[in-house]
């Protein structure tokens, strides 16, 4: 599977790439609208590698935040990598939790 079939078959509005060694982040924006951009804008826009690897110091992967029904979740599928996706959906925490971790083991195996 490619990461354009992992980005479509999974509804992923945005896929981001950050390479903490070289410090940069590769982006895949499919043709979705997210309902809400914040998460992307301060995580990925206004951010930057050391920041996103700051965030996710000391927490159990992958990391979800949420800003309504717009999710974010944060993986590293290498040791100096980190994938951050954000799609919509109305799911449940938990739900949304296994669906994370789905999403996860998927990235382990592609990139």
């Amino acid at each position: 599977m490619s990461i354009n079939d992992f980005i479509e078959k999974n509804n992923i509005a945005i896929f981001v790439k950050a390479d903490l060694k070289t410090k940069r982040m590769e982006i895949i924006k499919r043709n979705v609208e997210l309902e809400s951009y914040d998460l992307f804008q301060q995580l990925i826009l206004f951010g930057n590698t050391d920041n996103l690897c700051a965030s996710i110091d000391g927490q159990i992967l992958p990391r979800i935040w949420t800003q309504g029904n717009t999710k974010c979740i944060v993986c590293k599928p290498k040791q100096e990598q980190l994938v951050a996706l954000f799609y919509d959906n109305n799911m449940n925490a938990t739900d949304n939790y296994f669906h994370a971790k789905k999403l996860d083991l998927l990235l382990k195996e592609l990139v």
